[in-house]
């Protein structure tokens, strides 16, 4: 029999031999790399599981609407553990969350982040950290992202790469998604030789003063790194002329100007030159200049079809994109709106190679039409939208430049503030209605609504419930939210006869006027379908108030009146003839500036037209 101390070091020696077989066991490569599963020739398979009950929270995770219309985007989604497969390589104990702001989020098919190293510390892709995933909900030729950026790149800008998945959750298809490159050290380090330096990201915002609180900064390591950024907000904010030497020691501004030409090119109405939205910039190590990197090319207007932004009908797109400040204060400066047209047509004559881009949608439409999930079957119809975009923008251009200078709005818009209005508490119960129903037996409503410190008595006050119809945003008509998906292989669902089919969401209006003066007054409310008919106890509610007008809109220059809060329901009726109802308790919140704050169209004048001296 072995002595103790024999045994001991029999056991320490296993011990030491299992720990360095799991350690060679995890730092074994996979095979996976970012030119692999970054490779837009193919499209992989990425299977994701995790618990169902995890599954669910994660898809039903929304942002409240009230939280973002006041700034605050600081509120994550929830990390959960999961295993995945990419393109055949399992992965073990990942990090998945939902991932949007209001536009892309989807109950059904979420938008997802992917993170290797959140619970186990891991490198199983070379060259990437994290996987994000889009949904493209917002871009139904599902080609907008990776088109979008290789003009970007194209033009000699950093930009992410783009490969395409099929994604699965539980064995559940979703369809197809964009996986787009991150925004993230691995791919600083690609494009600018360093990825130490710091990173701003700006969502709804601009760099700006009042605003620099909602950028979000990472890696603000050296020292001047912050002053640098204050500096260029302060003096994109001052009231006198730009001092354009200055500005250009903190910008790279033959980048720039390449940027907010490419997005005009493009019309990405959702981005930073035209909506102070979607957008990064880095201070590059090498020489502290600031360089702009685009996201969220899903709502490029020229190249996702059908969606151009509230305030973007289906038109030809403006030549000039100056919402935000700094494209706005260049335009106005003497020789800049020249410089800016010289940039427009310098990409237009070595980038905008209108038979190369239909040559790669006719590659993409080959490549992903085979693989379409339910949902995705308008993508070919989609791509030809986009093949007539590409035709028709440089004649559009042409014309612009015909009678150059081109209007601009007449200063940068300022960005969007919130502040606490009032609250509204109570209860309803209403029947649901689709179109005309007889016979509908009254609702009940019991309110109490303070406005501005101020008690507001409603006389004549009712209740409605119905389907909420989108508006026909980019041109058409409203229309129905989505249906839910139908993969192949799977029978469609049944058509909810008579009543509201798919998951579009519940509108809910409480009106009624103003017993001291008449003036009608209603809280228009919004509800998940599907948390209205799964949920147990409070679920959220977000809208807006509206005065003064009998139906829902963005009220165009006026502030905004949003609301947030909880519904708890005590009837669930969904479907035509059927009762909903139940308490709601609600904070209301004025915001001002942002997309309410649009200035006027203006040319150049004389003296800043005329090139600079």
């Amino acid at each position: 029999m072995p002595s103790t101390n024999l045994l001991a070091i029999r056991l320490v020696a296993i011990a030491v031999w299992s720990l360095a077989t799991v350690a060679a066991t995890a730092a074994e490569p996979t095979g996976l790399s970012d030119e692999r599963i970054l490779d837009d020739t193919r499209v992989i398979a990425i299977s994701i599981s995790l618990p169902a009950d995890d599954w669910e929270a994660l898809r039903n995770e929304s942002r409240d609407m009230g939280e973002v219309l006041r700034g605050d985007l600081s509120r994550p989604f929830t990390w959960r553990r999961a295993d995945i497969v990419i393109d055949g390589v399992p992965v073990g104990s990942v990090g998945i969350r939902k991932k949007g702001l209001l536009g892309s989020l989807d109950s059904t098919n979420p938008s997802l982040l992917v993170d290797f190293n959140r619970f186990v510390d891991q490198e199983p892709v070379e060259g990437l950290g994290r996987l994000t995933l889009n949904n493209n909900k917002q871009d139904t030729s599902l080609i907008s992202q990776s088109l979008a950026y290789s003009v970007f790149r194209a033009a000699g800008l950093a930009a992410p790469r783009v490969g395409f998945a099929t994604v699965t959750v539980n064995d559940e298809p979703l369809g197809v998604y964009s996986n787009v490159e991150s925004i993230r050290k691995p791919f600083l380090r690609r494009s600018f030789g360093d990825g130490s330096g710091m990173l701003i990201e700006g969502t709804i915002t601009d760099i700006v003063p009042e605003s620099l609180a909602r950028l979000e900064v990472q890696g603000a390591n050296k020292p001047g790194d912050r002053d640098r950024l204050e500096a260029l907000a302060t003096l994109l904010a001052s009231p006198d002329p730009l001092d354009v030497e200055r500005l250009g020691s903190l910008v790279d501004l033959d980048d720039f100007f390449t940027f907010w030409a490419v997005e005009s090119l493009l019309n990405i109405w959702d981005g930073y030159t035209a909506n102070q939205n979607n957008y990064f910039v880095y201070a590059t190590p090498s020489d502290g200049l600031f360089r702009f990197i685009p996201w969220g090319a899903d709502a490029a207007a020229g190249l996702a079809p059908g969606f151009g932004g509230p305030f973007a009908p289906r038109r030809t797109a403006p030549p000039v994109a100056a919402q935000a400040a700094l494209p706005n204060r260049l335009y106005f400066t003497p020789g800049m709106a020249d410089r800016y047209r010289g940039t427009l047509e310098r990409v237009l004559d070595e980038v905008w190679h209108e038979d190369d881009l239909l040559a790669e949608v006719d590659r993409l439409e080959h490549l992903l039409t085979p693989v379409l999930g339910g949902r995705q079957t308008g993508a070919p119809k989609a791509m030809e939208a986009i093949r007539d975009y590409i035709r028709r923008r440089r004649g559009e251009l042409t014309q612009a430049f015909e009678t150059w200078p081109a209007e601009a709005p007449s200063t940068w818009r300022r960005p969007m503030t919130s502040e606490p209005l009032g609250t509204a508490t109570g209860s309803f119960t209403a029947t649901y209605r689709e179109g005309a129903v007889d016979d509908v037996p009254p609702a009940e409503v019991d309110l109490s609504l303070i406005l501005g410190g101020e008690p507001i008595v409603l006389a004549d006050v009712e209740a409605s419930v119905s389907t909420f119809m989108f508006p026909g945003f980019g041109g058409g008509s409203p229309r129905r939210g989505p249906e839910r998906p139908t993969e192949a292989g799977q029978s469609p669902p049944p058509p909810a006869t008579p009543g509201p089919s798919g998951e579009s969401p519940v509108s809910v209006v409480i009106s009624g006027k103003r017993a001291d003066d008449g003036k009608p007054l209603a809280l228009n409310l919004f509800l998940d379908r599907r948390r209205v008919r799964d949920t147990d106890g409070s679920l959220p509610v977000n809208g807006m108030v509206t005065e003064g007008t009998s139906g829902f809109g963005i009220p165009g220059l006026m502030p905004m009146r949003s609301i947030s809060g909880t519904f708890t329901p005590a009837e669930r009726g969904l479907v035509p003839g059927e009762r909903l109802g139940g308490t709601f308790s609600l904070e209301i919140t004025k915001t001002q500036g942002g997309l309410m704050n649009q200035a006027p169209m203006k040319k150049p004048d004389a003296a800043e037209a005329a090139p600079s001296r």
